[in-house]
């Protein structure tokens, strides 16, 4: 072949195409003579390509490359399409840019069919046309399509020549598209399930999602093949199951459903464009008191008081005793009387000692004026503690671990993850203490109404419990709602597989909506915000419950059944007493008798 002819017929081609595709370094395939390749190689280098050749059947392979590298093809030479097998298995992925020259367009578009030349392959067929080449794009839209989409992006003669073309419209392409649905479907088909709106279910943004699936194939024409599964994905006996899974084998090509953002995850698949935020956090009704309800009556004094009142009990019992012996001007001087006054005293009871000595009155005096300086400051501290607005004095994650309140979380597979995974000690305690035991994973509706009954902190996506909490709770309630969140908001991604050729459609379309709003738009719909605590004069009303009474119940219970086994013991012993003196006076009535 002739040099010079050579250089005429390809070189400013190949120079002003890989120009335009910005690709510094090409292989060359080469049927020709050495001294072409090597002149054209010097040629090339002119023009700051880096430029090596390779023959067609060289066995070993070539690696993936980071920087797009541009290769060279003839079919005239001989068994041109054996290059193909050196790049397998990703000798059409976006780094590669193919340029081939043909003469016979029909049969190389032939023997190319075998050859999964698919959306994000670069390659370009020139074909000679009189006196100027063509240029023709091809690639399939799906791995089962039978026929190529062949785009005219230009032609050159004496230069380079472009016309504006795209690969956006995936002529009806049907992708196979796993969606996460773990709870049960009754009474409908899985489709009429997916169309009709379930906002109160929408956990982690299945629903929402959905939606912009629909758009996006009304963006790019394409269509889906839903298939349900019950898992997002987890390692299950080595690898992973549900939707990851199906994507990780091939069965599928976008996942239907977002995902958390975990590292094992995407050593498999692409996180390819971030949706929504999802928020899980624990939903509870403040308690008013955190402590035990005992505690509203020991609160409002200090451990040292309550010493000195006990001790100042004891001693004024005791001087009272003395007092009340020494002058026998009553005729009941007993020390349980002495007890009886002196507690009396202290709860505002009056209870008569007739007595005229001067060291009894003195006594009596001083008690109640003590008694009553205490009683009036403990009464109020007692009923501003029931009728105040409770203090918010569980922040965080161990508060509520160290709190009197049970806990619980929605029955779904990633907080049962989570526990599994989490390396955090105030989640792992808080899931031994009280999440762990056997009934504390509920739906959304069981554990709300829990909540809702108090007394009770359940872990739930925010979204689902605030739609609950507007059609349940009372303005009282909804004002009581506390939230604690165990792990921070977490982002949600689209998943695809690895060198998916549909992973721009995917990231420009949900970009595009970002842009336009559309995204907000569902939100906006499908997202409950969070009920506002409107204060009026019903729910700044504040009651005294029968749970903060239930301590002064339980006082006069345990003071009536001590009373009652107190006379119960006192009938036995009279009982036993009285038939101790009949005997005796029987014993004596015998020996009169006798003598």
């Amino acid at each position: 072949m002739d040099y010079s002819a050579f250089l005429i017929k390809f070189l400013p081609l190949v120079i002003d195409f890989f120009k335009w595709k910005s690709a510094n370094d090409i292989i060359l395939f080469d049927c020709y003579q050495s001294e072409i390749i090597i002149n054209m190689q010097i040629e090339l280098s002119k023009y700051y390509f880096y430029s090596s050749s390779r023959a067609l059947n060289r066995n070993d392979s070539l690696c993936l490359h980071a920087n797009k590298v541009g290769l060279l093809l003839n079919t005239s030479c001989d068994g041109w399409d054996k290059a193909f097998t050196q790049f397998e298995p990703f000798m059409f992925q976006p780094q590669f840019i193919w340029l081939i020259f043909t003469d016979d367009f029909n049969n190389t578009i032939e023997k190319m069919l075998n050859f999964e030349i698919l959306l994000n392959s670069d390659v370009t067929i020139a074909y000679k046309n009189d006196s100027n080449y063509e240029l023709f794009e091809i690639y399939k839209t799906g791995l089962n399509v039978q026929s190529f989409r062949i785009n005219n992006v230009g032609f050159w003669d004496s230069g380079l020549q472009i016309n504006k073309t795209d690969r956006w419209d995936l002529s009806g392409f049907t992708m196979k598209c796993p969606i996460v649905i773990p709870e049960r479907i009754e009474n409908e088909t899985f489709d009429d399930y997916l169309a009709g709106k379930k906002p109160h279910i929408d956990s982690v943004n299945k629903f929402k999602f959905y939606s912009v699936l629909l758009y996006l194939q009304d963006m790019f024409n394409y269509s889906y093949e839903l298939i349900r599964v019950n898992s997002w994905g987890y390692i299950r006996n080595g690898s992973f199951d549900g939707m990851v899974g199906a994507l990780q084998r091939g069965d599928a090509d976008v996942g239907g459903s977002t995902l958390f953002f975990r590292s094992d995850r995407a050593e498999l698949l692409d996180y390819v464009v971030e949706t929504w935020p999802t928020r899980q956090c624990f939903i509870f009704r403040h308690p008013k008191h955190p402590g035990s309800y005992f505690s509203i009556y020991t609160r409002p004094l200090t451990a040292d008081v309550w010493y000195c009142i006990f001790a100042m009990f004891v001693v004024t019992s005791s001087c009272m005793a003395f007092t009340l012996k020494r002058f026998r001007g009553n005729s009941d001087s007993s020390i349980s009387l002495a007890w009886l006054f002196t507690w009396s005293a202290n709860c505002q009871q009056g209870m008569s000692i007739n007595h005229k000595s001067a060291p009894v009155k003195i006594l009596v005096l001083t008690t109640f004026v003590c008694s009553v300086t205490l009683y009036q400051y403990y009464n109020a501290a007692v009923v501003s503690t029931l009728l105040q607005e409770p203090p918010k004095n569980i922040r965080t994650l161990a508060d509520l671990t160290r709190s009197g309140l049970r806990a619980g979380a929605e029955d779904v597979v990633y907080v049962k993850e989570f526990f599994k995974r989490t390396t955090d000690p105030s989640a792992i305690e808080i899931y031994q203490r009280k999440i762990m035991t056997e009934g504390n994973f509920h739906t959304p509706e069981v554990g709300m109404a829990l909540v809702r009954r108090g007394g009770y902190a359940f872990h739930v996506d925010s979204v689902v419990a605030y739609r609950i909490m507007r059609k349940t709770f009372s303005e009282r309630e909804i004002c009581e709602a506390h939230e604690i969140p165990m792990y921070a908001p977490q982002k949600m991604a689209v998943i695809m597989p690895k060198r998916s050729p549909y992973k721009q459609h995917i990231a420009y379309g949900i970009r595009k909506m970002f842009e336009a709003g559309l995204l907000h738009r569902l939100r906006t719909v499908w997202d409950e915000p969070k009920p506002q605590c409107v204060r009026n004069a019903n729910n700044k009303l504040i009651s005294v419950s029968i749970r903060e009474f239930s301590m002064a119940l339980v006082a006069l219970c345990v003071g009536m059944v001590t009373a009652v086994i107190v006379l119960a013991g006192e009938i036995v012993w009279f009982r036993v007493q009285n038939r101790n003196i009949l005997n005796q006076l029987n014993q004596r009535l015998i020996d009169f008798k006798n003598k």
